[in-house]
């Protein structure tokens, strides 16, 4: 496969993935209470499982546009293993498919954490957490798109204000549907893929301070890793 057929293939993933978002959740943008409308039309024709699927499918779809900042850096496929089992513990539990159930309820009580987060947050959790999800997802793309055909240190765009937008980006989603529609599972998995991506990040500017040297350094003091300076958005103006 050349380089264009390539980009162009994972242009339409990335497209994919977030159309597939807003047409499953964009009603819960504006708090909508309950499953989708949409979420209810798919799993009435193609069932739970194919529903649970297709969500996988679309969060998956990401993964595509996660390189590291250089191409030439080796990915790290444990990482994405990772995260894909975070998306399959989260929706199989998300609509109710017993299989996770069913193979961890001897060994542990299974705490239902939905009702405790709907006590705590209301509706708020649900509308926020989807939004941090479609935040995230922005991140994603604006990070590959910047990156995805550069063979130089990129500092400008998204990376003026973070060195690590994707990551960012996958913290965002992981966040937003943890805030959305916690789990047990998820809950604890969350932090071990927070430190996954962290190392992640670490590894990689060790890379990029190999290759770029001084240039990579003055960058990287200049610009935060993961949040942004606030000041960076206000410039001081004499």
């Amino acid at each position: 496969m050349n380089t264009k057929t390539k980009d162009r293939l994972l242009i339409a993933i990335g497209i994919f993935g977030l159309i597939g978002f807003l047409y499953l959740y964009a009603v819960k943008l504006f708090g909508q209470h309950g499953k989708p409308p949409t979420s209810v039309f798919i799993e009435d024709y193609i069932g739970r499982n194919g529903l649970i699927f297709l969500n996988i499918l679309i969060f998956a779809s990401f993964l595509a546009l996660l390189p590291y900042r250089q191409t030439t850096l080796k990915h790290d496929w444990k990482s994405t293993g990772a995260f894909v089992g975070f998306l399959i513990a989260l929706f199989t539990e998300m609509f109710g498919f017993p299989l996770i159930i069913f193979i961890f309820s001897p060994f542990l009580d299974y705490p239902k954490l939905v009702p405790i987060s709907r006590r705590l947050f209301g509706s708020f959790g649900m509308i926020a957490g989807t939004w941090m999800t479609l935040a995230g997802i922005v991140l994603v793309i604006s990070g590959w798109r910047k990156i995805h055909k550069s063979q130089e240190l990129v500092t400008d765009g998204i990376y003026r204000y973070i060195r690590h937008p994707q990551y960012t980006g996958l913290f965002l989603i992981m966040s937003g549907w943890l805030l959305h529609w916690p789990t047990l599972l998820t809950l604890i998995i969350f932090p071990i893929l927070i430190f996954v991506y962290y190392r992640l990040a670490v590894s990689e500017e060790t890379a990029l301070a190999h290759n770029f040297g001084e240039a990579f350094e003055i960058y990287r003091q200049q610009t935060p890793a993961f949040f942004p300076h606030i000041k960076k958005f206000f410039p001081h103006k004499k």
